[in-house]
């Protein structure tokens, strides 16, 4: 007979796994009617804790983790995210752990940035009973936490403003949320504007032959908006005759280096290192119960206007 595991529980009461620990262990902020839920379901699966992993699991360990996407050093977005978590630590003499692999991580709660739905780190049965928090949301999961920003709000007030006939979009295949609202946003602002669609699917971290082959693929559009950090940058030196006839240009996230080129790029600012510290707080508090399991909080957006947009 297989054991029934806080997993199961937290689905039967349709709460967070780590709202099941925090009942069972007698901790945290839980609401009555919650308690008797999960203490119903525990009841009703005849769950019994596994004493050893308990104790376990009762020794913090002072770290947190995060899990970034692969060849996260590539990517200034994820450099910054990674220091908005650091900041956080410092200041609450945390350690933090990058995780490489897939391997059941030794620390007290975990961090996922842009993860995909299949993402090993997101399955219980490797994570275990600690608390997760996910920069995005995730399909088909519950995490304890979420920190996320409206992409598609950016994107089409970025559109509304390039006033373009038919802007193009080049977006990874849409497996994370930041892709996702973005291809839905795109095509609802081309339904909207009677807009052909002129999207292009480049690889997570692009490369410069990958980038211009996706613009080759596409056909008289007027402004072009590139989604992953310095896409638009690489770019520019193929398309600077273009912008001379009135291209616009514009990347769905910024970096230093949209503000270095000839011309600047207009840009959505992400907000990394604010994202970053968000997941930590967000974090700190399901670990010390003062944070409520499902706790979703959003990080503000701002459109960054540049010369590559300015109409000549």
């Amino acid at each position: 007979m297989i054991r029934p595991t806080v997993v199961d529980v937290a689905r039967r009461a349709g709460v967070g796994r780590s709202t099941v620990s925090n009942v069972l262990r007698g901790t945290g902020r839980v609401s009555e009617a919650t308690r008797a839920r999960v203490l119903a379901a525990a009841h009703e699966l005849e769950y019994v804790p596994n004493a050893a992993a308990r104790r376990l699991r009762g020794a913090a360990t002072g770290t947190i983790g995060v899990h970034l996407p692969e060849n996260p050093s590539v990517s200034a977005y994820y450099m910054e995210f990674l220091f908005g978590v650091l900041d956080h630590a410092v200041r609450h003499d945390r350690d933090v752990t990058v995780l490489t692999g897939t391997r059941r991580p030794r620390v007290d709660g975990l961090i996922l940035s842009d993860a995909h739905p299949a993402d090993p780190l997101l399955d219980p049965r490797i994570n275990g009973d600690i608390p997760v928090v996910t920069c995005e949301d995730v399909a088909g999961h519950r995490p304890d936490g979420v920190v996320w920003a409206d992409h598609g709000a950016a994107l089409t007030t970025l559109l509304d403003e390039l006033g373009a006939a038919r802007p193009a979009l080049l977006v990874p295949a849409e497996t994370t949320d930041w892709a996702a609202r973005l291809g839905s946003a795109y095509r609802a602002w081309c339904a909207a504007h009677g807009a052909p669609e002129l999207l292009a699917r480049i690889d997570w971290i692009p490369t410069v032959p990958g980038l211009e082959a996706a613009v080759r693929s596409l056909d008289g559009f007027d402004a072009l908006v590139c989604g992953p950090v310095d896409s638009a940058a690489m770019l520019l030196p193929a398309l600077r005759p273009r912008l001379a006839e009135g291209l616009l240009l514009a990347c769905a996230t910024d970096s230093t280096a949209c503000t270095l080129t000839d011309p600047p790029i207009t840009a959505i600012d992400q907000n990394p290192r604010l994202a970053g510290r968000r997941c930590a707080e967000l974090l700190d508090g399901l670990l010390a119960g003062t944070a409520e399991p499902g706790t979703r909080v959003e990080v503000p957006l701002r459109l960054v206007h540049r010369a590559s947009t300015a109409r000549r």
